[in-house]
């Protein structure tokens, strides 16, 4: 405990290193080279605690300086990597147009087919119209339904029961 009062005491950093780094019965060159070596080997702090690391690249590598170019003999080939590539678009829009020509025959089949079956339902059901009953008023459905007779006797059975 003694020992411990005697650290807390101390304000300076030489009278730390007064305590901690003795080499008794050495030259002072000797101490010098024993201190130094001591003081570089402090631990770094691990990896996880540092927002930058050594071992990882913060940064991205610099593009580098374009090399100028001798366009003298190259022109030809590239007019005529121009005219491939020209060529290749174009058979590519007349593939996409002929793509889109085939979809719009489809969907125009396919409108003409949806039209004949909505005319032939509505032909089916113009001709079945004829042969259904055909309904007037709602009351009077249900006055041909049941008779007033009968009616009147389901009258007097519910008043029979009150």
């Amino acid at each position: 405990m003694n020992d411990l009062q005697d650290f807390s005491a101390l304000d300076n950093l030489s009278d730390l290193e007064k305590y901690f780094t003795v080499f008794e019965g050495s030259s002072q060159e000797d101490v010098a080279y024993a201190k130094v070596f001591w003081n570089s080997l402090s631990l770094q702090p691990p990896v996880e605690s540092s927002l930058v690391s050594v071992d990882i690249r913060q940064r991205l590598k610099v593009a580098k300086t374009p090399q100028p170019t001798n366009h003298g003999p190259r022109h030809s080939s590239n007019s005529k990597n121009d005219e491939i590539l020209q060529r290749a678009y174009q058979r590519q829009m007349e593939d996409e147009r002929k793509r889109y020509m085939e979809m719009a025959k489809k969907r125009d089949e396919i409108m003409m087919l949806l039209k004949k079956q909505r005319e032939e339902r509505i032909k089916k059901e113009m001709i079945s119209l004829q042969h259904k009953p055909r309904r007037s008023d709602p009351t009077e459905s249900v006055s041909l339904k049941t008779p007033p007779e009968v009616l009147d006797q389901d009258i007097k059975e519910v008043q029979a029961l009150i």
